[in-house]
């Protein structure tokens, strides 16, 4: 496969995994847990949740993969900027895993009281994913070390 065809590719599931992550963000900071567990936002959160378990962690591990393979067939190496953009993804990844796990958490009901709580850090996880994307794009183009 052609290299342009990989960055294509690459560009594409790293686009749908930080468009899922944005809207997972977007709701979870959004909704409080009280109103979380009502029937309406229950079902977007679960709708939510079965979109990130079928396309936004796929497009992850796709952006991964792809990812490595760009270093390897490029011969990238271990320069500055992509050491600094591989924390940051891994940043990113972590956050993933946390809105996941949130989008389920608020998707079910606790027993007894029926509302289950999420880090209250998450309310700023919307101006994280923004934020690592604009750093990881800002290196790839402009390559600064």
């Amino acid at each position: 496969m052609d290299y342009i065809w990989i960055i294509g590719l690459h560009v594409t599931a790293v686009t749908v995994w930080i468009a899922g992550m944005s809207v997972a963000a977007i709701l979870i900071s959004a909704l409080d847990p009280a109103t979380a567990a009502e029937p309406g936002p229950v079902r977007l959160l679960r709708a939510a949740a079965r979109w990130d378990r079928r396309v936004t962690s796929p497009a992850m591990g796709l952006a991964w993969i792809l990812g490595i393979t760009l270093v390897v067939v490029g011969g990238w190496g271990f320069e500055p900027w992509l050491v600094a953009k591989v924390i940051i993804v891994t940043a990113l990844s972590a956050l993933h895993g946390k809105l996941a796990a949130g989008l389920r958490r608020l998707g079910e009901a606790a027993p007894g009281s029926g509302v289950r709580t999420v880090s209250p850090l998450l309310r700023f996880s919307p101006l994280a994913v923004i934020a690592g994307a604009i750093a990881i794009v800002t290196l790839v183009v402009v390559k600064p070390y």
